[in-house]
């Protein structure tokens, strides 16, 4: 249903947030109190819930400013709408959820259960429901309309959709965010199980973080303090309403029937949750927003959600380059620098920096790293650059590694190759992760979908150890 809460032009309705038009390319995005469960919305509003989604994507988003760009440009509403909507930029999005499972919970248990894969990967036997997996999963969905059930993609069918460098960047982007976000939740007592992502690009091809994000609506979370593998784990997110309509509301999402009124008892569990997630993350109570008035019909303005949600084929052909002319060079040297956790014994680093004591130098603490050097035969292609990154995410991305980076060896390029800025845009892994079951579709997955690139994870790891180091933990 479209809807208006302001004298704003209307762009899009969706179940949950509305667009309106502002100048200068910009959107007010509101989100209402709406719930929604298996791409269905309930007709009873929960109480604060708009309120939590904004002010808690906001505060992730300062989280995260650092590994990309997002879309918020700024808080400063109109006061009806104050503490719930967000002045943002107008993105040309790319209509996939980019999701990241790091634990065996919900459809990913289901799915390890039954066939001992999970989004078509294969794992160790033997783990329990709600086991961290080794390494966290991408797992694409294609959104769908109300109504209907979104789509779980393989990696290959999203390459096939967007282009294989949108894929990638995607792939990417979207593992580098919930490392440092799983981290961040873990130092706040919160177990970040999944989560999904939603992304744009600016006219300039930046690729931008957009949407709501990590939000309980988004996310599932667990209390770490409870954590217990092999039990069933309160949720701390919108988990206990799909639990309701599964054990106890007696509808069937698929039944064709409406959606029943929720009970009070559960509304009210759901608004405290919400609130509870919020403070135990950021320290603070969520600041409450004006309700909203019973909107009016309204039709949404033309000019959108065509400009807003736009299919990404243009841009997924231009993302496509060939790859520029290699020089005359039969070999190319990659480096891999390597660091271990800070957990791991490092007898060399502790003597290095007794040694650097004794010369007078205090303050300084050594750790010990690793360098690599990989040569690769043949002609440089992205195909060949794709297999270095694969191999060292095969071999690093683990438990004991906590950072690696891989580049080309400034001596191997040209000025103007484009391989260059590939390894300084994109070059860090890290092994910590956790994830959740957005709306909760199954998302079935083959094996190149799991892979993760190491330019990626390499990215993840950096900022996010960066950030652990310099502030142990992003603050407010």
């Amino acid at each position: 249903m479209s809807s208006t809460r302001t004298t704003l032009p209307l762009v899009h309705s969706g179940k949950i947030r509305e667009l309106y038009a502002l100048p200068d390319d910009q959107l007010l995005l509101l989100a209402t109190d709406n719930v929604s469960a298996y791409d269905h919305v309930l007709p009873t509003p929960i109480p604060g819930k708009g309120a939590v989604l904004t002010q808690l994507t906001t505060w992730w988003l300062t989280q995260l400013g650092d590994i990309m760009p997002n879309h918020l440009v700024s808080t400063d509403v109109p006061p009806d709408v104050a503490g719930r909507a967000l002045v943002v930029e107008k993105l040309d999005m790319i209509p996939v959820e980019c999701v990241v499972r790091g634990y065996l919970a919900g459809s990913a248990w289901t799915q390890y259960s039954q066939s001992g894969t999970v989004a078509g990967l294969n794992v160790p036997q033997g783990l329990q429901r709600g086991e961290r997996l080794e390494r966290p999963i991408f797992t694409p969905a294609v959104k769908a309309p109300q109504g209907s059930h979104d789509e779980n993609i393989t990696f290959g069918q999203l390459v096939d959709m967007v282009g294989e460098q949108t894929a990638l960047e995607l792939r990417r982007a979207s593992l580098r965010l919930y490392v440092r976000a799983e981290r961040v939740a873990r130092e706040h007592g919160l177990v970040l199980v999944d989560t999904k992502f939603e992304f744009g690009r600016r006219a300039d091809g930046t690729l931008v973080l957009a949407d709501e994000v990590l939000t309980p609506d988004s996310s599932r979370y667990w209390a770490a303090d409870s954590y217990a593998p092999g039990t069933e784990m309160p949720s701390l997110d919108k988990q206990q309403l799909r639990d309701w309509i599964t054990n106890d509301s007696g509808w069937g999402p698929d039944s064709g029937q409406p959606a029943p009124e929720l009970p009070d008892e559960v509304v009210t569990n759901l608004s405290q949750t919400y609130a509870g997630t919020y403070e135990r993350l950021t320290g603070t109570q969520v600041v409450p927003s004006a309700p909203l008035d019973t909107p009016e019909e309204a039709e949404p303005v033309a000019e959108t959600p065509g400009e807003f949600v736009q299919p990404v084929a243009e841009t997924a052909a231009k993302d496509v380059q060939p790859v520029a002319e290699t020089p005359e060079v039969e070999q190319w040297t990659f480096i891999v620098d390597v660091m271990l956790r800070e957990d791991i014994p490092d007898a060399q680093g502790a003597a290095i920096s007794e040694t650097l004591k004794q010369l007078g130098h205090e303050g300084f603490s050594v750790r010990q790293g690793k360098r690599f050097e990989v040569v690769l035969d043949g002609e440089l292609t992205q195909e060949r650059v794709d297999e270095v990154r694969k191999a060292a995410e095969e071999l690093l991305v683990n438990t004991e590694v906590e950072d690696f980076e891989v580049s080309l060896a400034h001596d191997d390029f040209d000025d103007d190759d484009d391989f260059d800025d590939d390894f300084d845009d994109d070059h860090h892994d890290h092994a910590d992760h956790e994830h959740h079951d957005h709306e909760h579709h199954d998302h079935e997955h083959d094996d190149h979908e799991h892979e993760m690139p190491a330019d990626q994870a390499e990215d993840v790891a950096s900022a996010e150890a960066s950030d652990a180091e310099n502030t142990g933990g992003q603050g407010e």
